[in-house]
């Protein structure tokens, strides 16, 4: 009867908007202000096509910072710029922290791909942004 039944992880920052074709995002904290609040953070970024491949009409390049605590590996947050997909992209940011993943879980990300909707499985951004946190942690 007095079970919690529900968790409200608090609320995360998440944005996005579009100027001209070039989309921005962010969720979570930036790397400024984790700093700031005194979080030792760590990195990842990629870049790719967000279509396979690249050359595809309506195709933009995508890029990805994700940034990880130093101490346990948690998404803090992060940033994404490029087309139209931007805002997904972010928003699946913003489910990865609520959900408190680490960089290695993160690094595992099932994705489904379409030649014409996603960036390739060999370059997508957010799991080689999150391999590359990764490696600098094992550092």
């Amino acid at each position: 009867l007095f079970d919690t039944r529900y968790r409200n992880c608090g609320e995360i920052g998440v944005f996005s908007t579009i100027i001209g074709e070039q989309a921005f995002g962010c969720a979570g904290l930036i790397e400024r202000m984790a700093r700031q609040e005194g979080y030792d953070v760590v990195t990842g970024e990629a870049t790719a096509p967000d279509r396979h491949p690249g050359l595809m009409p309506g195709a933009a390049s995508t890029k990805v910072k994700l940034l990880f605590s130093k101490d346990n590996g948690l998404l803090l947050g992060g940033e994404v710029s490029g087309g139209r997909g931007t805002g997904e992209l972010t928003n699946i940011i913003s489910a990865c922290i609520q959900n408190d993943m680490t960089a290695y879980e993160v690094s595992l990300f099932q994705m489904g791909t379409h030649p014409a909707l996603t960036a390739s499985p060999m370059v997508y951004q957010l799991v080689n942004a999150a391999e590359l946190a990764v490696k600098a942690m094992a550092r």
